[in-house]
């Protein structure tokens, strides 16, 4: 007989190579992550006003201005697990990331129904009993737990996400981990995208929301807090390569709580504007709602792996490149 060669390559094959999508099932992907985003903002914008609707009409979305907190943020975490399970659903496998996406898309689109920070404030000012123990106009405690507590619904998302996800492929079994893994890369590297994020997001909120002297004006807040959060998210992941987004929605709250602790009015000036029925004006990082920064925070940071892709492509960088 006539020996035959074989490649080795064929009596051995090597691990198999990644496959990556082809442009048309790219182009699939976006229609139904837009359809999901969709429907989510249209459930918030009908049933979210519906259960949390300012009493004024006037005024802003704030937990702070509804007596039957607990209830309502029932209800809106209800509406948290619809929307998401709606969202990977839609998005199909390996899109859990798409349900905190929806809620945020969701509490952005609630919050875009009725006023700024300043009408709170005025609201306040004008509602509020006076008096040495009077609650204070710009309860900036009180707004810092709120937007721990529009964060955690919008975490609620990530959970349903991922158990809606597990319907289209098996659970996995994790893998042990290998004695040459560096088990503090994964702490130094989320550390320092950590504070990356939160530097760069600062300094750029500090531009970008507008200046004191200017009026509130809602497209440029949200374009602001959106843009500041992505940028920061995109630059720091390119130097550090965090595989998870979603564990930065913390810099969203430290960002938040510092700005309202650090450019909050003061009581004093507070106090002026209640004995004269005076407007206040608000320092540009005190501006944000808490839901908006939330919401619009959330966004900016869980839309960076999908901005990344989209600048790959305009200067010509295939998947399998960006993945190397």
């Amino acid at each position: 007989m006539i020996p035959v060669n074989v490649p080795s390559t064929a009596m051995n094959p090597g691990p198999a190579s990644p496959t990556f999508p082809s442009s048309g099932q790219i182009l699939i992907r976006r229609i139904r992550l837009i359809a999901a985003m969709a429907v989510s903002a249209l459930i918030f914008w009908y049933f979210g006003w519906w259960v949390a609707s300012p009493p004024d009409p006037g005024s802003a979305v704030a937990l702070i201005l509804i007596d039957q907190g607990v209830v309502t943020m029932a209800e809106l975490l209800a509406l948290a697990a619809v929307v998401s399970g709606l969202a990977v659903a839609i998005c199909g496998a390996d899109s859990a990331e798409r349900g905190p996406l929806a809620v945020a898309v969701g509490l952005a689109t609630l919050a875009a129904r009725a006023g700024q920070m300043d009408k709170l404030v005025l609201y306040r000012l004008t509602t509020l009993s006076t008096g040495p123990g009077a609650e204070s106009a710009y309860p900036t405690f009180a707004l810092i737990a709120e937007t721990w507590l529009w964060l955690a619904l919008i975490g609620v998302g990530l959970v349903v996400g991922r158990w809606v996800d597990s319907w289209f492929k098996p659970v996995a079994m994790p893998t042990p981990l290998s004695p040459q893994a560096d088990p503090g890369a994964e702490i130094r590297n989320g550390a320092g995208t950590l504070i990356l994020t939160a530097s760069i997001s600062w300094v750029l909120l500090s531009y970008l929301v507008g200046g004191t002297q200017y009026p509130i004006e809602k497209g440029q807040l949200y374009f602001g807090v959106a843009a500041a959060f992505l940028l920061g998210s995109l630059i720091a992941n390119m130097l550090f390569q965090m595989q998870t987004r979603v564990m930065l929605l913390i810099v969203v709250a430290l960002v938040a709580s510092s700005a309202y602790i650090y450019a909050g009015p003061p009581d004093e000036l507070l106090h002026a504007a209640r004995s004269i029925g005076a407007y206040v004006t608000l320092a540009p990082m005190a501006r944000p709602l808490p839901i908006e920064y939330a919401a619009l925070g959330a966004i900016g940071i869980l839309i960076e792996k999908d901005v990344m892709g989209l600048l790959g492509t305009l200067v010509g960088v295939a998947p399998a490149e960006q993945a190397d």
